[in-house]
Formats: structure tokens, sequence, C-alpha cells
């Protein structure tokens, strides 16, 4: 299996330091995968590049770029252009997660990889909210060699609903194959913990993450 994490963010920062310190805890994960980051914010500064180049990947590269529409639509368009750039192509499996989603542990996540190498999947899917015409953007998963187009493109820039609502619709209007894994029990992630399946954690306080850490023997100082 190649696998490439594509890791988007147009605000997040310190979030990077705690994403590669989980990564770290995942020795098949971090060995079988690539490390992609969009950043579509200009104003980037000299930490978040100390902090991409502790993950301990080879194969790893930082994007910046001054495009940023934003929450609503800076994901996608992240998303998209790196579709028509090319970067997904040689890839299984595209990982692909805001800065903010710590994957805790592998297990579940790695053998759901293993499970869909030969179904005819394209996308993997979540939900956070137990909404019927929504699917998480925050964290979702495809198989860029079965995408003959980029299917993100043709509304980028009129769309005008939430990116999750966004994502659903697209997949329905292309026929695109996918299935909904579950995160959480009642796929609702309020009050924000570690879910239920896959054990990722999208945590906005990052002194709660920072305390996972130090429990878990991560990080010695408090």
């Amino acid at each position: 299996m190649k696998i490439l994490l594509f890791i988007t963010s147009y605000r997040q920062m310190e979030e990077y330091k705690y994403f590669q310190l989980f990564l770290q805890q995942c020795p098949k994960l971090s060995e079988l995968c690539d490390i992609f980051v969009y950043c579509n914010n200009p104003a980037i500064s000299s930490d978040l590049v100390h902090y991409f180049h502790q993950f301990q990947q080879i194969n790893k590269q930082l994007f910046i770029t001054n495009r940023n529409a934003g929450y609503r639509v800076g994901g996608v368009e992240a998303v998209s252009q790196a579709m028509d750039m090319g970067i997904f192509q040689s890839y299984d499996f595209v990982i692909h997660l805001h800065a903010d989603v710590f994957i805790t542990e592998e297990s579940a996540l790695f053998n759901l990889l293993q499970e869909h190498v030969s179904t005819e999947k394209v996308f993997l899917v979540t939900k956070a909210f137990p909404f019927p015409t929504w699917y998480a953007f925050d964290f979702f998963i495809f198989k860029p060699k079965y995408l003959t187009f980029n299917i993100f493109k043709e509304e980028l820039y009129s769309f005008t609903e939430s990116p999750e609502e966004y994502l659903f619709r697209m997949l329905q209007k292309n026929n695109i194959s996918h299935q909904v894994v579950k995160r959480y029990d009642n796929d609702c992630w309020n009050p924000r913990r570690v879910d239920d399946h896959l054990k990722l954690y999208h945590e906005h306080d990052l002194e709660k993450v920072h305390t996972l850490l130090h429990n878990q023997h991560v990080i010695q100082n408090v």
C-alpha cells in the first residue's frame, strides 16, 4: 500500500507539532505514508516550517499558496487544486484530514485501508453530525486511481452550501462509489472526544491535546 497523508489548513499551526507526535506512535502508517501539507495562507511563519520538518517521513512536501478562500471554500479548493496538480495519482489511498484531526491510534484505520485495497469503493467517508445529506470534510479517504476526473472543480467557486454538503452532493451527482464508515456511535462529535471507532481526535483545545499526549508519556513536561 502506498499512502499519502494530505493535511490541509489555512490557520492551524501548532497543531502540526501534535499531529506528528501522534503519528510517531503509528509505526505501520508512518512507514507507508508520505506527507503533503497544503497551507493556503501566505502569512506563514517560520514556526510552521519548523513543525513540518519534525515529520520523520523522508518523502514530505510543504506547499504554500496565496490562494485562500477561507473556511467554506478553502478546504475544497485545496483538494481540487492538488487533484489538478496530479500529486495523488501514484497512491493507493489519499487520507485527507485537517491539521487538527489527530490519529491517536493506527490499528482501526490501518485495518480499514487493508479491507478496502481491492474493493470498488472509491471514497470512504464519515459523519460527525447525524444529517442525511452531510459527509465530514475534515477527514475522508479516497483511491485516486479510481477517479477519472476532478469531482470538486465544476462548482468550486459557485457552490453555496457547506463543504460537508458539497462533498455529499458531488459524490451523489457523479455516481461515485463510496461507503460511510463509523466514527461516532451516534454520528455526532459533540462533546469533542477521541472517536469511538477510528480513534481520531478532532480537538480545537490544544491544552487537551497536550494533556492526552502527556498521559500517553509522549510528552514528558506538562
